[in-house]
């Protein structure tokens, strides 16, 4: 990272590290890299967080909360089936362009389309239209974005990237309350803003990476079958990305259910008032940051240099399992607090490992990056839909309200994430 960034040309690129993989990339590269997937993340986060909540609570304010669960939850499930398909479409792109910058370039119109359309609307059904056409935009972005990781950064530089990549989610969910607070005085300028900034970021990488034709020989079959079998994957063909795929479900389920029920276990089992909550959350929030952002660019570096993923995905799991039961045992918010930080540092030493990881043992990876990397977002993905599923039926047992018991659970199941990577023979 010490290297300066070129100004005009793309070839940042160093001398190749391995005859069989992507060439080593220099401190330019991986900065325009990095900063692309903070400003997506800016346009993912500043909805999800905030803008969506504050524009339905103008349409609909008696039934807000339904319509938020609803427009959320379509426009993420459209995330993901489109995801899936422009993942595969980018893979078999033969443009003179590459095959990830067309898809790029044609999913920023369609972002800021969707944007337009939410701010102009003056319905929860026009809301979920223009949120869907959003998430298309993200789909057509991020799907090529997550597939530049094992495109173009080599097996040695990938801890260090995927640790930078790591944080920016956290940074851009702080970002986005700031741009809520900023714009809520303009409907338009609250949801264009924050798509402006992920096209900005785009653009700047679009212009200045390499991006290698694909033949068209090496193009898979057009048809709509093709299509629907690609979508499709058997993990008893590839048992290492399958139990990678796990291992991320089980750890962001476990988060889910810290991030989800966090507040109701300060307000309804600790007693605290819900005005005290909202500022108690926001120091959970900040120390947060700080921890995951250390987690994840040390972890990320020294996975690296020691040529070793599973120690430090162990090491996550055992720092989620001491945190939980950390927050299980809690009396006070003190308590809680502490067991949130070490969850925190947990999350970030996992994140950047794991996409390392994944990246590590992705099959086919010459021609189908962009496929398999969508099929693993999923695994970040699904949980924001099934911790809220599951957790309320751990909740009820022994009364109601037991969210002590809600907590062991989450670290046992972070424990199983953790350890479902010891079957993977491809990494160390």
């Amino acid at each position: 990272m010490s290297e300066p960034v070129p100004l005009p040309s793309v070839a940042t690129h160093e001398t190749s590290a391995s005859p069989d993989g992507p060439s080593r990339v220099g401190g330019g590269f991986v900065a325009v890299y990095v900063v692309a997937y903070l400003a997506v993340y800016i346009a993912v986060m500043t909805p999800v967080l905030a803008s969506l909540a504050i524009r339905l609570e103008q349409i609909d304010p008696d039934g807000k909360e339904a319509a938020l669960g609803l427009v959320v939850g379509v426009g993420t499930l459209v995330g993901l089936v489109s995801g899936l398909v422009f993942g595969v479409l980018s893979d078999n792109t033969a443009s003179r362009m590459g095959r990830r910058r067309p898809w790029m370039l044609a999913g920023m119109p369609v972002l800021v389309a969707g944007a337009l359309l939410i701010a102009a609307f003056g319905s929860v059904a026009g809301v979920l239209a223009g949120y869907v056409v959003m998430h298309l935009g993200l789909s057509m972005i991020m799907s090529p974005l997550t597939a530049i990781l094992p495109d173009q950064v080599p097996e040695e530089q990938r801890g260090k990237v995927g640790g930078l990549i790591g944080f920016t989610a956290q940074i851009a969910g702080v970002a986005g309350f700031q741009f809520a607070g900023a714009l809520s005085g303009s409907t338009t300028l609250l949801f264009l803003v924050p798509v402006l900034v992920a096209c900005g970021g785009v653009l700047v990488l679009v212009v200045r990476m390499p991006d290698p034709r694909l033949p068209k020989d090496a193009r898979r079959s057009g048809d709509l079958a093709g299509l629907a079998r690609s979508l499709v994957f058997d993990p008893r063909r590839h048992p290492d990305f399958g139990w990678a795929f796990v291992g991320r479900f089980l750890i962001q389920f476990s988060l889910m259910v810290l991030s989800t029920y966090q507040l109701y276990f300060l307000t309804d089992h600790l007693g605290y008032a819900l005005d005290d909550v909202t500022g108690l959350l926001a120091i959970t929030g900040g120390a947060g940051l700080v921890m995951t952002t250390a987690g994840a660019v040390a972890s990320g570096f020294l996975s690296d240099r020691l040529r070793r993923r599973k120690p430090f995905i162990y090491a996550a799991a055992g720092l989620f399992t001491v945190g939980f039961l950390v927050v299980a045992s809690a009396s006070s918010f003190a308590g809680v607090l502490v067991g949130s930080l070490f969850i925190l540092f947990g999350a970030g030493v996992f994140g950047a490992v794991d996409l390392a990881l994944a990246a590590d043992v992705l099959p086919d990876r010459e021609r189908e990056a962009g496929r398999f990397m969508s099929i693993f977002h999923i695994a970040s993905a699904l949980p924001q839909s099934a911790a809220p599923v599951v957790a309320p039926l751990v909740l009820a047992l022994g009364g109601g309200g037991n969210y002590p018991l809600l907590f062991v659970f989450a670290s046992g199941v972070a424990l199983l994430g953790g350890m479902s990577v010891r079957p993977i023979k491809g990494v160390r």
